[in-house]
C-alpha cells in the first residue's frame, strides 16, 4: 500500500504537482539526513548534503525506475553525494554526539549522550565501506537487499561486510574502554 501511494506521489510530481514532492521529502528527509550525518559526521554539512540530495532527486525523478523503492533510490543518491563530499574534505573530523535518547534521569541522559558520542567517534574510525554497512543496517534499518542495491554489491558481500564491520566496531569500542553490549 505504501509503495502504491509513493508511486502515485511520483507520478503526480512528474505531472507537475510539486506539492507531491514535498510529501516525499516529508516522508524521507529524516532518515536520509540521519544516514548522511553518520557518513559525513557534521550536522551542518549533513543538512547541506541532504538538501542537495533532494534537489538532485527532483531533477532526476523522471529516471526513477519503479521496480525499485523510491527510498532505496534516493538513499543511493545520498550515499553518492556523501561520498563526494568526503572526497572534497581533506581531513576527517569526529562526529558530534547525537541527541540523547529519552531517559528517566538526568544522569541517564548524560550517560546516553556520552555513549552515543563514543559510538559516533568509533564509527568515524571505521573504514568507509564498513561504516556505511553499519549505518545502513543499524541506523537506517535497510534490508540486506536494499543495502545491496544502494551499495551496488551482492547481498552476500553485504552480509560479510556487515559482519566484519560489527567486529571492527566492537574492537574499537573495547580499545577505548567501552563495553559494546552495555
Amino acid at each position: 500500500m505504501a509503495e502504491q501511494s509513493e508511486l502515485k506521489l511520483i507520478r503526480d510530481c512528474l505531472d507537475g504537482k510539486t506539492e507531491a514532492y514535498g510529501r516525499l521529502i516529508d516522508r524521507y528527509q529524516k532518515p536520509i539526513f540521519n544516514a548522511v550525518k553518520k557518513i559525513v559526521g557534521d550536522y551542518d554539512e549533513a543538512s547541506d548534503v541532504t538538501q542537495t540530495v533532494f534537489v538532485k532527486a527532483y531533477q532526476k525523478l523522471s529516471s526513477f525506475d519503479s521496480q525499485y523503492k523510491f527510498f532505496s533510490w534516493i538513499y543511493r543518491m545520498a550515499v553518492n553525494e556523501s561520498l563526494n563530499w568526503l572526497k572534497q574534505r581533506k581531513k576527517q573530523e569526529g562526529l558530534r554526539p547525537m541527541s540523547a535518547s529519552v531517559a528517566t534521569t538526568p544522569e541517564q541522559m548524560i550517560l546516553d549522550r556520552e555513549r552515543s558520542g563514543q559510538i559516533d567517534a568509533a564509527l568515524i574510525d571505521l573504514p568507509l565501506d564498513h561504516r556505511l554497512a553499519i549505518v545502513f543496517r543499524h541506523f537506517a534499518d535497510l534490508s540486506y537487499q536494499e543495502m545491496s542495491f544502494v551499495l551496488g554489491i551482492p547481498e552476500k558481500t553485504v552480509k560479510s561486510r556487515l559482519f566484519s564491520a560489527r567486529r571492527l566496531l566492537c574492537d574499537i569500542l573495547k580499545k577505548r574502554g567501552v563495553t559494546p553490549n552495555d
